[in-house]
Order: structure tokens, then C-alpha cells, then sequence
């Protein structure tokens, strides 16, 4: 969603036509009806009835269009105060920076008093603005999106940071932000070498913001919403999945089509990393979640648990299993290959060993999943490994007692900016590993074992 959108939707509805609406506001009419298909797109929701058996029928707002339209207003209106706050002079030329500032080259440290109070608590009653109003606003390229840059930067307190956190460079950010005081006339950081921090005018337009918000969830009665938390992604760290069978790449395979098919948005962004340095990605805003197998959540990460598989004792099917002794024996005889420090199945397999005071003849140590899998089917090593990472018919699998398992977990920071795609995408795993329980994927690999080896440790 972004302004010259909800401005065009704003004409059509006034106007009752594209062609009316591309006529006042000096653009072209597929440009309106373009605009106005990709925002019905990204609300999920049919704003516009069209009767196709009418090649001039007016154009009738559904429902959920009529409501945008009355937040729709309320925000050109207040937007148009942005840019210019006498009302009496919004058909003169947008006031130029003044000279230069402290606070900024060229631009006053001022701003209107009545800034944060131009939004009301509630639809604006009054009639939508004129067409020269919004073309007056269309001409100054604001964007909504400029503003949720800026409402970042106050958030991360540097340029640098929240540069980071959009997934931009640092100058492309800069130049946004300038960009957003310039069309203001204000100057709206203060800029030092230990970081930003927002001027009396931007503490104004943050309280406008919020303003603007909560007008925007009341009357679309949808408390998630926001007209400035509109993020370009939601960035998946996961875990490196052991293999294209395994239970992890098939649950990821599944999310991307689920959320394709419903057409949710943000787009979604999956990275496979070592899960060592998926909780770093996470705390320096990198990654907005992560699928992890950790033990040890940090207290500022929340979480909840998707899976729990039951953990193996993998060797390769060439190899004797010893007739007496169980995983003791296989261990003691040959080399265990274990996961880097720092994820959950090294946990485990740590444990695992202590517990049952098992002393490997020899251990490889890797971050990736897949190599162990490859080392245990050449027959170069054992592995402890859960139900859905490794092709059954392939190794010979000891199965271990029921308190060791594996859980497979979603994690997030407690103080997200954007909840709403933390909690889709939380909901959207749940419903996947829902209906995976009802109807088992016939192609999930592990779930099963070929070869069970009689014995488990003594």
C-alpha cells in the first residue's frame, strides 16, 4: 500500500470512473486501475464492485473499500497538513528549506505545534480532498514508505543500524530521509557521531503517526494494521536442512507454498545458515525469525515448538552392527561425527554421552547436517540424527530412549516492530504442521526406520 494508491482509490470512488478520476488527477487511466488492482492485492480483499456486463457502469465501493476510503481520507488529510499546514494556502508551491541549520543543511528545526493533533480519533467526517488538493500531493512524491524509513531510524537510533534492519544501504536510507525533510521543511534528526536523534518536529510527526495508526485499525477493525510498518520482506533464517527429504526442507518447502497461495504479504524471504549464528542474525535485526533447534532460548526471544522428532543412531548399512552392546558398542567402535557447538542436536548428542558415559573412539566435528548424512551412508562414520533427516533404507538406525528428542522451534525477538507477519507466519507453520499430522506426506523421509538393530543402550 503506498499514497499515490490510496489517492487514486480516493478519485475513483469520488469520481465514480478511472477515466474521471485519471482526468483530475492528470494521469492515465490504466494507471489508476492498475494502482487500485494491486492494493485490492495486497488487502486480500475486493474494495471495488465492477459489473462486467456494464462497459460504463459506476463504480460502487464493496464493504471493505467503503472503510479504506474513510481511513484513506482521514490520512490525505492529515498528510496534506504535512506538507503544507495552512489550508487556506494548499494551492500555492510547497514551502522551500530555509537557510542552513545545525540540525541540517537548509532546513528549519521547526515544525508545527499542531502537528500530532491534525489526526483525529476517528474518521474524518468531512468531505474527501479536492482534486487539486490531491494532485498537489501526488506532486510531492511523499510516500508512505519514506515515513515508516524515518519512524525506523527514530526506532534503531542511527542511520546506520536501520539500514541494516530495512535491508538497504546506508546512503539510500540517507538520502530517503533527507528526501522526507525536504518535502516537510523541516528538519527532522540530529545528527551526531554517537548516533541520531529526532528533533521537536519529528517527536510531532511520530505522535501523528501513531495517531494515523490507530484511526487506521479502528475502522477497519483490524488491530494489526499499519499504514507505515509496511516491511519490503519477512526475512526465514533456518537451520541447514540435512538433505531434499529431510522433515525440515519439506515443512519450508510447504511454507512457501502456502504462503504463495494465499497471496500473503510481505514476500518471504528464506536463508539457510549455520545455526550457530542464527540467534546473532535475529539480535542484530538481520532475520525477523528463525527455525532452530536450540535448547537454550535467550530470554529477549520468544518462541514456540513446531516439532519434536524422535533421535537415531545412524550408521552405514555396510558397516557389522555389533550383535550385543547396541549404540554403546557402535560408538566405542568407530567414529562419531557431532554438529558444531552452539545447536540442539550438539546438546543432545552431548548429553546423550555424558549420560550414558559413552567415549567415542574418534569424533569429526561439522556445521553441516548433510556432510554428517553423507559421512554415515559411506560408512566413514555414526551420527545421532532425528526421524525425518536420512533416508531409512539407507543406514542402519538404533533408535534411542524417548527423552531424547529433538525439538524444532520458531524464535523471535519479544519486541518486533512488525507482530503482525511474526504472527502469520507463526500461525501459517502451525496450520502446515496441522494438517502434515492429519495427512502424513508419503514422501517424508525417516519417519519409518528399514533396519532396527536390536538393542538400545544398556
Amino acid at each position: 500500500m503506498e499514497l499515490p494508491a490510496l489517492i487514486y482509490l480516493v478519485a475513483l470512488i469520488d469520481t465514480g470512473s478511472a477515466a474521471g478520476a485519471a482526468e483530475a488527477l492528470g494521469v492515465g487511466s490504466s494507471t489508476v486501475n492498475h494502482a487500485v488492482a494491486a492494493l485490492e492485492q495486497a488487502m486480500a480483499a475486493p474494495l471495488l464492485s465492477r459489473n462486467p456486463r456494464r462497459r460504463h457502469a459506476a463504480i460502487v465501493p464493496t464493504a471493505h473499500g467503503q472503510s479504506l476510503y474513510r481511513a484513506s481520507v482521514t490520512l490525505l488529510h492529515w498528510c496534506l497538513t504535512l506538507v503544507d499546514p495552512k489550508p487556506a494556502e494548499r494551492d500555492q508551491p510547497v514551502p522551500q528549506p530555509m537557510a542552513d541549520t545545525p540540525s541540517g543543511p537548509g532546513l528549519p528545526n521547526t515544525f508545527p505545534d499542531t502537528l500530532s493533533d491534525t489526526v483525529p480519533d476517528g474518521p474524518f467526517d468531512g468531505p474527501a480532498p479536492s482534486a487539486a488538493a490531491l494532485r498537489t500531493l501526488l506532486d510531492t512524491t511523499l510516500t508512505l514508505r519514506m515515513i515508516g524509513y524515518f519512524l525506523t531510524v527514530c526506532e534503531v537510533g542511527s542511520i546506520a543500524g536501520a539500514a541494516r534492519k530495512l535491508s538497504l544501504t546506508q546512503p539510500t536510507l540517507t538520502r530517503q530521509v533527507r528526501r522526507l525533510e525536504s518535502i516537510l521543511g523541516a528538519a527532522l534528526l540530529d545528527r551526531s557521531a554517537h548516533g541520531v536523534r529526532p528533533t521537536a518536529a519529528a517527536r510531532a510527526l511520530l505522535q501523528g503517526c501513531r495517531r494515523a495508526d490507530r484511526t487506521y485499525r479502528r475502522i477497519m477493525r483490524d488491530e494489526t494494521l499499519s499504514y507505515f510498518r509496511q516491511f519490503r520482506s519477512l526475512r526465514l533464517a533456518s537451520m541447514m536442512p540435512s538433505s531434499s527429504d529431510s522433515s525440515l526442507t519439506i515443512l519450508l518447502a510447504n511454507l512457501v507454498r502456502f504462503w504463495r497461495d494465499r497471496r500473503y504479504q510481505p514476500t518471504l524471504v528464506i536463508s539457510t545458515i549455520a545455526a550457530p549464528t542464527l540467534v546473532d542474525g535475529l539480535l542484530r535485526a538481520e532475520y525477523d525469525a528463525g527455525l532452530t533447534d536450540l535448547v537454550d532460548i535467550p530470554p529477549c526471544l520468544d518462541h514456540i515448538d513446531l516439532e519434536s522428532s524422535a533421535l537415531f543412531l545412524v550408521s552405514g548399512r555396510d558397516r557389522a552392527a555389533p550383535a550385543r552392546g547396541g549404540a554403546r558398542a557402535v560408538i566405542a567402535a568407530g567414529v562419531l561425527a557431532v554438529p558444531a557447538f552452539g545447536t540442539g542436536l550438539r546438546y543432545l548428542t552431548d548429553q546423550f554421552l555424558d549420560h550414558e558415559a559413552i567415549t567415542p573412539a574418534a569424533m569429526i566435528e561439522t556445521q553441516s547436517v548433510s556432510l554428517m548424512l553423507r559421512l554415515v551412508v559411506d560408512g566413514t562414520c555414526c551420527a545421532l540424527m532425528p526421524a525425518g533427516s536420512f533416508r531409512a533404507h539407507e543406514v542402519d538406525a538404533l533408535p534411542l530412549p524417548r527423552r531424547y528428542r529433538m525439538t524444532t522451534r520458531l524464535i523471535w525477538k519479544k519486541d518486533h516492530a512488525n507482530m503482525a507477519s511474526i504472527e502469520r507466519l507463526r500461525d501459517s507453520l502451525l496450520d502446515i504442521q496441522a494438517r502434515r499430522r492429519v495427512q502424513p506426506d508419503a514422501r517424508r523421509a525417516g519417519g519409518g526406520v528399514a533396519r532396527t538393530v536390536a538393542g538400545i543402550v544398556a
